[in-house]
């Protein structure tokens, strides 16, 4: 469960600043879902639609809801590392980005995946190497 929240949180926050409407696709291709977003606040949605959650970014703290509105964590950003923390305020992991590429790492500082961005797409990775999805 932490691990899938983990995941989650990261992916959400990867496409947490786009300027409109993205498409998130599984390993496959298929598409898992939506983010829009309008101003400071991002709507997420699953692939019938469905809302799912949001993101909400004061300054440089980003808030997850889920699609009742509960708190489900936050992001905290300073520099190129960000570190998200559950709805508790435990630290579940962090992201540090570096030119093109960001690396995720679970709370122990062990590498969970990746994510690379090019042309106008971002491809992201589990920690073997495994591509587990993408945004455009």
């Amino acid at each position: 469960m932490t691990r899938l929240l983990t995941l989650s949180i990261l992916l959400l926050s990867a496409v947490a600043f786009c300027d409109e409407r993205e498409t998130i696709r599984d390993a496959s291709g298929r598409v898992v879902g939506t983010a829009t977003t309008r101003g400071n606040k991002t709507i997420y949605r699953d692939a019938t639609g469905k809302t799912t959650g949001t993101a909400t970014t004061e300054g440089n703290r980003t808030i997850y809801r889920d699609a009742t509105g509960k708190t489900v964590g936050t992001a905290t950003e300073s520099g190129t590392r960000t570190t998200y923390r559950d709805a508790s305020g435990k630290t579940i992991g962090t992201a540090t980005e570096s030119g093109n590429r960001t690396t995720y790492r679970d709370a122990t500082g062990k590498t969970s995946g990746t994510a690379t961005t090019s042309g106008n797409g971002t491809t992201y990775r589990d920690s073997t190497g495994k591509t587990v999805g993408t945004k455009k």
